[in-house]
């Protein structure tokens, strides 16, 4: 058991850990953002603080909101709030991923970082450790309004890109391009990894909590 979650935690961070990469690359393409990333940005620049510590408060939000209307969490969600955003922040300071100044060089940054997004999302969501915060809000919205998933993620990013291009978040050919692009590219590398995430029972705290304590007991 504690060698199945081992095993099971390394593919959560080191997923969570490709995704920040990714991530980082989008923000560096300098084209234009993803809607929760222009929301993001918009508040690190109008509140004069990091990207990740946006990322982090974002996160936290939304959960919170899901788990006020039912819905649970694990320990891959409260990774997913703290851990990614905070690598960002640690990649961004570094500046080891340059900005781009052209528009091709930003497109195919922005391309690079959508497939490591993808693998590092499949290999978190492999864990099973917990859906992401704004997975579990979509469900709620989507439980509570009687409509799909899908109207409820188009309506919220929406929502999302308005809220940041205000506060000065970057919109741009890239939010276009992830707005369309990101679903596509997730399908097709869960196609080539043979992998349904919707088959995936995903693991919340206190179903963690008590297989590990069966093991001690």
């Amino acid at each position: 058991m504690l060698r199945e979650y081992t095993k099971r935690m390394g593919l959560l961070l080191g997923g969570l850990l490709i995704s920040a990469v990714g991530i980082t690359m989008m923000l560096q393409a300098n084209i234009g953002l993803e809607p929760w990333s222009v929301l993001q940005n918009g508040m690190s620049i109008f509140f004069g603080m990091t990207y990740g510590t946006a990322a982090m408060i974002v996160g936290a939000v939304v959960i919170a909101i899901a788990i006020a209307c039912g819905e649970s969490f694990g320990i891959g969600t409260i990774a997913n709030i703290f851990f990614a955003p905070a690598v960002i922040d640690v990649l961004l300071w570094l500046g080891w991923i340059p900005q781009m100044t052209t528009l091709w060089s930003g497109i195919l940054m922005l391309l690079g970082g959508m497939e490591l997004l993808a693998i590092g999302t499949w290999m978190y969501m492999k864990s099973a450790l917990g859906s992401g915060p704004r997975d579990a809000l979509m469900v709620v919205l989507a439980r509570k309004t009687k409509r799909s998933v899908g109207i409820c993620r188009i309506t919220v990013e929406i929502i999302a890109i308005i809220a940041g291009w205000l506060m000065g978040g970057q919109v741009g050919i890239g939010t276009v391009i992830t707005g369309v692009g990101v679903g596509t590219l997730f399908n097709l590398n869960f196609a080539l990894l043979h992998f349904k995430a919707a088959d995936l029972h995903q693991e919340n705290l206190p179903e963690t909590i008590r297989r590990l304590r069966k093991q001690t007991v």
